[in-house]
This record gives C-alpha cells, structure tokens and sequence, in this order.
C-alpha cells in the first residue's frame, strides 16, 4: 500500500489550531426585505388556506359552489383565495409593525420574530372586533398566521452580521 500523502492528511485531519470550536458571527440586524415579506405572506396565506380546507373537510365539507354577486364561485377556491387574502393581511400587519420593533430593540432571533407576528395578529384582531370588522373565533387562525408570517419573513429577509466589529451583508 503507497502512503499517504501529507498534504491529504492535512485537508482531512483539522489541524490543532483549528480544533477550537468556530464562532459564528452574530446577527446584528434585519434588513427590510419586499422579496421576504411577499414570501412570507404567501407562505402564511397558503398555510392558513390550508388549515381552513382541512378544517372545512373534517366536518363533512362543503360541497358546491358559493354565491358571489351573479357567479357562482367553486367552493375550493373561495376557500383557498380566503386563506389567501388571511395570510397576506396578517404577514402585511406583521411585518410592519413588528419588523420596526424587532429592529428597533435589537431583537433578531426567529423566535423574536415568530412572537412579535404574533403579538401583532393578536392585537390586530382585537381592534378589529372592537371596531365590527371581524370576529374573535378567528383568533387562533390569525395568530398563528401572524406567526408563521414572521417567522418566514426572518427566514427569508436578508442579514448583518458581524464578525470581529466587521459588518457584512447576506444574500
């Protein structure tokens, strides 16, 4: 058997300088991203569709078309275009108001971002049912589309990092 050579060795065994753990750079900002916030809207939109389809299909669905004006719309997509229009509001709500708060206290984690799309829909509905535009049993879905919608937006939207007081830009 030919041996090895060093330089082999080298790139598979980690050099005893390199065997400290990597420290990765810390995320010091979000930065406001549209592409983020359509992805997240559009992602939360076709979650909150589809907790409304299977929600509506548990209990013995709904077959048929829905009225609207003169058409007659197929009752799956009322259904989809509902949960669409759900998940864009929400993730529109979201991330104005908790991207500015979340950058403001220097608060990037996506758990942050998560809680505060949630805070916002929570706080969304309630002024809504104050005001008569929608009711309260809509809490759990709107809530949990506020928090879908931020978590994806953080998941999306691009980053600052800094690694020994330098600053670069993600994506």
């Amino acid at each position: 058997m030919p041996p090895v050579p060093p330089e082999l060795l080298a790139a598979i065994l980690p050099s005893p300088e390199r065997n400290g753990p990597a420290e990765r750079p810390k995320v010091h900002k979000v930065a406001w991203s549209f592409r983020g916030a359509v992805l997240a809207g559009l992602v939360a939109g076709l979650l909150s569709a589809a907790v409304k389809a299977t929600s509506v299909l548990d209990l013995g669905g709904v077959l048929g078309a829905v009225p609207l004006g003169e058409a007659k719309v197929p009752f799956a997509v009322a259904l989809a275009a509902a949960g669409l229009w759900g998940g864009a509001r929400s993730g529109a709500l979201v991330l104005l108001v908790a991207h500015y708060l979340l950058n403001r206290f220097g608060k990037t984690s996506h758990m942050a971002y998560a809680l505060a799309g949630a805070a916002a829909s929570l706080v969304y509905v309630f002024i809504a049912e104050l005001l008569g535009f929608a009711s309260i049993h809509a809490l759990t879905g709107d809530v949990l589309s506020g928090a879908a919608a931020g978590f994806f937006y953080r998941l999306f939207a691009a980053t600052e990092r800094s690694a020994g007081g330098e600053t670069s830009a993600e994506r």
